[in-house]
């Protein structure tokens, strides 16, 4: 039996069942735990081949370093974080540990090229299913506060936002498998992907969703302009068509977008003229938010207020810094102060910087380069969207980190076979 070719399959199937979540449609599923089952067994199966082919349970690379550091501040965090509830397991630190740990194990098991490969594309089909939900729901006109359409109640996408937030996050990834099949149904295919999501972040109303789909745009365009100019018209048709298509309410709001980012960046209140629209008291709200949570990492900037921590034991001085701010680095500094804030930083870089690492020295390997570029445009969505999630350290963030800190392994390791295969060593 190979033990380490089934540990990545059981890990792959973590993943799928990550990202779908098919207890949520199917209740009988809740009592088998068949997330932890698989990861468990993913684990133990793991460590027999370490075991079996005498190699190292876990791979140093700089996603691993971050996800070990982030553990052993978020475990202190809930001893010294000065308003932590219960220094014993909570939702928060539950969720930090699972993510981490999906971390470690994808780049200790993603040891070869094809296997981060496969790992993308595991979760590419897994997110198939978020389409098809935004699809029938759109169809069937499931929308809520005007024309926005319903999140597909699963994990992050439970709200129009967060489905906005990782169809971006993923977009990049429809477009390396439109970029890399071989069949013409299969690109199609991909290339309809692609635009669903783009169509369903329009129909989400999200604004979050389009200044990331925007700051998406400022690096494919040119990108698409020099190597697939065909695509690129054909892809800036459709959207010019299928815009004005969405519900009038969500483009009356992508309008405001001007008006926001001028009143968020400069702090100054418009006057009022009349009764506040819910879209005006949602972005006075979030900069109210920001602002007293700025104000309490400042107050206690080393480790925070607890990752768990009991909001009423500072609402009195910093009301608004309670509940989700929706800016996940002010999330994490909230949590664990500017330790957290660095934890935080840490694996976009790894991924933003390792992205661009991997495209230029992947260039012999133009498939690899081009999931170098792509893992860079999903940290860019990762930054952009981030700026406005309220939920640090989520799956698909540190999953793409693992990805991209295994690809820099692997691509160093095959650059010192080559040096010594030139030297004459082996």
């Amino acid at each position: 039996m190979n033990f380490g070719l089934w540990a990545f399959r059981f890990l792959l199937w973590y993943v799928c069942i990550l990202f779908v979540q098919p207890q949520n449609r199917f209740t009988f599923l809740w009592p088998l735990r068949i997330a932890n089952l698989s990861f468990i067994i993913a684990t133990c199966l793991h460590v027999l081949a370490c075991l079996e082919e005498r190699r190292p349970l876990i791979r140093l690379g700089p996603a691993t370093l971050s996800a070990l550091v982030l553990l052993v501040f978020a475990t202190l965090s809930q001893h010294v974080g000065i308003y932590q509830i219960t220094s014993g397991w909570n939702p928060t630190i539950d969720y930090i540990v699972k993510n981490c740990l999906l971390l470690i194990m994808v780049e200790a098991m993603a040891y070869s090229v094809e296997r981060v490969w496969a790992v993308q594309m595991t979760t590419l089909f897994a997110t198939l299913w978020w389409i098809k939900g935004g699809l029938r729901l759109s169809a069937m006109g499931a929308t809520y506060s005007g024309d926005r359409l319903m999140g597909i109640a699963v994990s992050m996408i439970e709200n129009p936002n967060g489905f906005a937030f990782v169809m971006c996050i993923f977009l990049p990834l429809y477009l390396y498998a439109y970029q890399q099949a071989t069949r013409r149904w299969v690109r199609i295919s991909f290339l309809a992907c692609a635009l669903a999501a783009v169509w369903i972040i329009f129909e989400t109303g999200s604004r979050t969703g389009l200044v990331t789909l925007i700051a998406l745009g400022i690096f494919l365009v040119p990108y698409y302009g020099r190597h697939r100019w065909k695509t690129l018209i054909l892809v800036a048709t459709v959207i010019v068509l299928i815009f004005p298509m969405t519900g009038e309410k969500n483009i009356r709001r992508f309008k405001t977008i001007p008006q926001s980012f001028k009143t968020f960046f400069s702090g100054e209140q418009r006057e009022r003229t009349g009764p506040l629209s819910q879209d005006d008291q949602s972005a006075e709200e979030r900069q109210a938010k920001n602002r007293d949570t700025w104000a309490l990492i400042k107050e206690y900037p080393v480790f925070g207020v607890g990752v768990h921590s009991d909001a009423n034991h500072y609402k009195d001085r910093f009301p608004m810094a309670t509940g989700q701010v929706h800016c996940e680095i002010l999330m994490a500094g909230r949590m664990m102060g500017s330790i957290g804030m660095i934890l935080y930083v840490w694996p976009m870089a790894v991924i933003l910087l390792g992205g661009g690492w991997v495209r230029k020295n992947a260039a012999h390997w133009p498939a690899v380069s081009a999931m170098g570029w792509t893992l860079r445009l999903q940290g860019v969505a990762l930054v952009v969207g981030g700026a406005f999630s309220p939920h640090p350290w989520h799956p698909p963030m540190l999953l793409i980190a693992g990805c991209t800190s295994a690809l820099i392994l692997n691509l160093r390791a095959e650059q010192v076979r080559d040096m010594e295969a030139r030297a004459g060593w082996r």
